[in-house]
């Protein structure tokens, strides 16, 4: 039911063991599949390029398949490096690169002490997560106690896997998407979130291309020195001013949800890391677009709806008037208190601040493109079938569900 089992360009496809919950069983059903499928022309360019969680499993044993297939994956040590939220906090600042404020318990105790000097709102985040899952923002210390006992219990967390807090940081969300060479930087484009869902803690379902240098020099500094080889995606946050500094949040050590975005900006990850893996280097990216806008299908609009239910004008006006109102009949003239309340109400009932709002938003899908819808691989769609199935399984759709991204990663101990 996947969009890749749908496609044209797919000549096969096989089922595997859960690579969290059974990683052995998983090794050894994806070598089996690698040896069946090896070519007999030794020269026939044979390469294993894994997109989701289990580029972990595969990057700690890979010398199970690199006999056979080609692996261009970073180094195991590599990946938990930067992929773990604690080890890369300790590793920014040893480097004095921007990061927000993290506090990183070792234990309960240490938690219950550290927990009053967090500075709040912040995060509570799993230190091997992506996809939005195991993230949640906390404003009062209860939520931010609740949460992270909550977090210990649901995801079966050991001391070492405990949550860390990070201090919300104001702005926007950018992505630096990379591909580098035994620690050389040979590609780099950044795009900007403009939707996520959920709303606070979500993958991004809406984006665009932007150029970011600074943030690019920053992912140039922080993965360069440890050699990483293969792709990689920054998370940043920024407020878009010359004043602000962009702080780092996370690394994915692997592919990416906005994939499409870097592909169809003419920074194919995809066919680079193939170069990479079959010629040894890669062609400069010459054929760039920065007008181009891509967002996932019912996703994206879902997260416009959230957001224009959360920018409501005419109650934002109905409050401003009230507090006003009380404020001028406490110190002033009663009858323009009055006046000011009324005037409130009004434009509350005024349809067409919330019309124009509504516009506003929608017009953002104008000229987008889908991530599955395509052309030349129209099938492809059928892949939202996916979300379907797993429901009909499962009775429910989460995120950890689809992405696989639930639960401790005990397959990198």
């Amino acid at each position: 039911m996947t969009a890749a089992s749908f496609s044209r360009y797919s000549v096969a496809e096989f089922r595997y063991p859960n690579p969290t919950k059974e990683p052995e069983a998983f090794l050894d059903a994806l070598e089996k599949v690698v040896i069946e499928h090896k070519p007999h022309d030794e020269t026939t360019p044979y390469v294993l390029m894994p997109i989701h969680k289990e580029t972990y499993l595969i990057a700690r044993y890979r010398e199970r398949f690199e006999p056979h297939i080609r692996v261009p994956v970073p180094r195991i040590e590599h990946i938990r490096q930067v992929h773990n939220k604690g080890t890369l906090a300790a590793y920014a600042m040893q480097r004095g690169l921007p990061i927000p404020q993290t506090w990183i318990p070792e234990n309960m105790a240490h938690f219950e002490s550290m927990a009053p000097q967090v500075e709040l709102p912040a995060f509570v985040k799993l230190r091997e997560a992506a996809s939005g899952v195991g993230i949640r923002k906390v404003k009062t210390l209860d939520e931010l106690e609740s949460t992270f006992r909550e977090f210990v219990d649901y995801f079966k967390l050991k001391e070492k896997d405990y949550p860390i807090i990070q201090k919300a940081i104001p702005g926007n969300d950018y992505c630096v998407t990379t591909l580098f060479d035994h620690g050389k930087l040979v590609a780099s484009m950044t795009y900007r979130g403009l939707r996520a869902f959920p709303a606070e803690r979500g993958a991004t379902v809406m984006r665009e291309t932007v150029e970011a240098p600074e943030m690019e020099k920053v992912a140039s500094e922080l993965m360069g020195p440890i050699g990483w080889h293969g792709v990689a995606e920054l998370d940043f946050r920024w407020e878009g001013t010359p004043e602000a500094t962009p702080q780092l949040i996370e690394v994915n050590p692997r592919f990416f949800g906005g994939l499409i975005q870097s592909v169809e900006s003419g920074w194919d990850y995809p066919w680079l890391l193939f170069e990479l893996a079959v010629k040894g280097h890669v062609e400069p990216v010459a054929d760039i677009r920065a007008d181009v806008r891509t967002e996932t299908p019912i996703l994206a609009f879902l997260a416009t709806l959230q957001e224009m239910a959360e920018n409501e004008q005419g109650m934002k006006a109905l409050t401003d008037s009230w507090e006003g109102a009380k404020e001028q009949f406490r110190t002033g003239s009663k009858r323009q208190s009055v006046r000011m309340l009324f005037r409130g109400l009004r434009d509350y009932f005024d349809v067409r601040p919330r019309y124009n709002k509504a516009k506003q938003l929608l017009e953002e899908h104008k000229d987008n493109i889908y991530d599955v819808l395509s052309r030349d691989d129209p099938l492809a769609a059928l892949g939202v079938l996916y979300p379907l199935a797993v429901f009909m399984r499962h009775g429910k759709v989460n995120l950890e569900l689809i992405t696989g991204e639930g639960g401790p990663a005990d397959e990198q101990e």
